[in-house]
Order: C-alpha cells, then structure tokens, then sequence
C-alpha cells in the first residue's frame, strides 16, 4: 500500500511539474504569435520588398536579352515565391513594367500591397498594417 501511495504522489508531482514548466510556457509563446506587434508586421513587409526587387532584377535580365519585359512571370524563373506575398505582373511592355505583390500578413480582412515599377521604385499602395 505504500508503494502505491509513493507512486501516486511521484506521478501527482511530475504532472504539476509538466503543467506548471512545460505546458504553460507553451501556451504563452502560442498566444504571443497569434498577434503580432506592428514591428512584427513590418518585418513580413520587408518579404514584399525583398521579393520586389528580385523580380525588378530578373526583370532588367530579361529585358537585357530579349529587348522587352515580360508578361510571365515564370519566365523571371523566380525559385522563392515568398511565404505572405503573390506576386503578378500587372503590366509589361517594350519600355515599361509593373509588379505587384499582395498578401494578408495579419489574417484580417485587408491586403498588404505592393508595387515596382521599371524604375525600381517601390511603394506600399494598401499598408495592412495601418488598417489596423
């Protein structure tokens, strides 16, 4: 009888232990990641940015060897798609292009937009992050 009274208490202890140390800092970083600062969102912005000026590169390659800019996007062969953002050639001409990327980064009921142009300039057409 003793031994099973020790055993309960060791196994009581262990789960108060696992409860109070383990499983509670766990819900604490998954509530933590459910919303995110502004800094946080900012930061997948800097994605959109990224991904831009990749595209605005392969672009110019593009246009270098074949004299235009491409509608396709698949011809830019761009391997990383991104994790927040699509991306759309929304115009390509001889002269001129414009790329758009396009994401939810907060899951709300916004897109976070943004644009470059064949000059490389890129702007934040719909800031997500500011909706909120």
């Amino acid at each position: 009888m003793k031994k099973i009274i020790i055993l309960i208490i060791i196994v009581g202890g262990l789960y108060l232990l696992y409860n109070h140390y383990i499983a509670e800092p766990q819900r604490e970083v998954y509530e933590a990641t459910e919303s995110l600062s502004e800094a946080g969102l900012r930061a997948r912005q800097n994605e959109a940015r990224q991904l831009l000026r990749l595209a605005y590169q392969k672009q110019e390659s593009y246009h270098a060897l074949h004299g235009r800019y491409t509608r396709k996007f698949d011809d830019l062969k761009i391997q990383d798609r991104g994790t927040y953002y699509q991306m759309e050639i929304k115009e390509a001409t001889i002269k001129t292009f414009s790329i758009r990327a396009e994401g939810n980064i907060d899951n709300d009921s916004y897109k976070d937009v943004w644009v470059i142009d064949h000059n490389g300039n890129a702007y934040n057409l719909v800031d997500d992050v500011k909706k909120n």
